[in-house]
């Protein structure tokens, strides 16, 4: 790992007040350079990897049930390597999400690889609470 990709994952990520008011209001917010391109190389390629190792339907995608043909989709997947979980666990994000929610900390429910193939269905609009019901009217996620 370089000494670029460590600050990446746990360095500070300076919210200004408007952007945080503004995910108050709206319920979401795109933020910029995150993650830089680097940090985002080098545990991408290892998310690939395992994505591809791990994932069980390797029907073609005619043979696949609408689901399945959404995506490609490994939960847990820091479970599986000490790599992924160092970037799952990284403060930056935690961080980011503690201060959008205005809360005193977050808790990771889980994490998610979701791999769109070509030629693959489409994922129609929906909203993550009804999948994933947790008790709280904050959830986020980070994509």
């Amino acid at each position: 790992m370089t000494t670029t990709t460590a600050i990446d994952l746990d360095s500070e990520y300076k919210l200004s007040p408007e952007q945080i008011a503004r995910f108050q209001k709206d319920g979401y917010i795109k933020l910029k350079d995150v993650l830089s391109a680097e940090a985002l190389d080098y545990y991408g390629k290892e998310i690939t990897r395992l994505v591809l190792e791990l994932s069980k339907d390797y029907q073609p995608l005619e043979k696949r049930s609408t689901y399945g043909k959404a995506f490609l989709q490994i939960s847990n997947i820091w479970t599986k390597s000490e790599m992924v979980k160092e970037f799952v666990f990284g403060q930056r994000l935690a961080r980011i999400a503690t201060e959008l929610l205005q809360t005193e900390g977050v808790r990771m429910y889980h994490d998610q690889a979701l791999y769109k193939e070509a030629g693959g269905g489409y994922t129609p609009w929906h909203v993550d609470q009804f999948y994933w019901p947790v008790a709280t009217e904050k959830p986020v996620s980070a994509a």
